[in-house]
């Protein structure tokens, strides 16, 4: 198995499920019907590696490599419905990566000079700059289907890179607390801490629309301070999903112990299960 030519196996193998006597399925698959499944492969192979984040252990490592052959399924697959229509092959992709590899990595293959990881990412920015000449505004280029959170940050990149952005933390944080304050003043207006969900869903039409816009202000400045902190805030609300599933599973897991249902238990009781299951998860 060491010496098998893996990739091309797999081109080869999806070659034969769209051609003559493939599967009925692969061969009615379309660019356009594919791509549901694209995005829930690319988010199966982030789940993956989030649990990969919290330990290589062979199981782990095994469902990354099972779920990266999974999001490459998506690649072939549209690759060759591309060569079926007589516009470009799986080579032609790779070719053309491997191409645009070497422009952009003169530092390697050049005779460049970089030596700080700062200084490649300007380089990689000028290169593709120039590559795409025509361009009116930093901002073109950014997926519109981007997760917002992920979206934000790379706004917040492309603009700060042209300078659209304070020295240090100071600003950022002094941003995020006026907005922070500026939310409160409208959910103050809107009925303040004492509004419950249903009245708040009973709304009139413009408050919400004040509340969504002071609320999207709030959170893209705390995108901008994960900037500065070079962190990344869809991985960081990721991770503490993750953490908050676990906690509450095994709110759940206490509650099957006790006999009892959730419905039937007060939030204090609750929070007594929450905060044994912070303690148990921090060791």
């Amino acid at each position: 198995m060491a010496d098998r030519d893996g990739l091309n196996d797999a081109v080869k193998t999806v070659a034969a499920l769209r051609g003559e006597g493939g599967c009925p399925w692969d061969r009615a698959q379309t660019h356009t019907s594919l791509r549901k499944y694209l995005l829930e492969e690319t988010y199966e192979t982030l789940e993956a590696l989030d649990a990969l984040a919290g330990g290589p252990t062979p199981e782990r490592v095994r469902h990354f490599k099972e779920e990266l052959g999974d999001l490459l399924l998506q690649v072939l697959l549209h690759s060759e419905i591309a060569r079926q229509n007589g516009d470009f092959s799986i080579q032609d992709v790779a070719g053309e990566l491997s191409d645009k590899l070497v422009r952009r990595h003169p530092h390697v293959f050049g005779g460049a000079r970089l030596d700080s990881a700062e200084e490649v990412v300007g380089a990689w920015e000028k290169n593709k700059q120039a590559e795409k000449p025509g361009r009116e505004s930093v901002l073109e280029g950014i997926p519109a289907a981007l997760p917002a959170l992920q979206r934000s940050l790379k706004v917040i990149e492309k603009v700060s890179k042209v300078g659209f952005q304070w020295p240090d933390l100071k600003g950022p944080f002094e941003k995020m607390r006026e907005e922070l304050g500026e939310f409160e003043a409208e959910v103050s207006k809107a009925g303040g801490a004492s509004l419950t969900r249903t009245a708040a869903g009973a709304l009139p039409a413009e408050t919400r629309r004040k509340l969504e816009g002071e609320l999207g202000d709030l959170l893209f400045t705390v995108a901008n301070v994960a900037h500065f902190l070079q962190l990344n805030p869809e991985d960081s609300l990721r991770s503490m999903l993750a953490r908050f599933e676990s906690r509450f599973r095994s709110v759940e897991g206490g509650a099957r112990a006790a006999g009892r249902k959730l419905e039937e238990m007060s939030l204090a009781e609750m929070d007594v299960l929450w905060d044994e299951a912070k303690k148990r998860e921090r060791g």
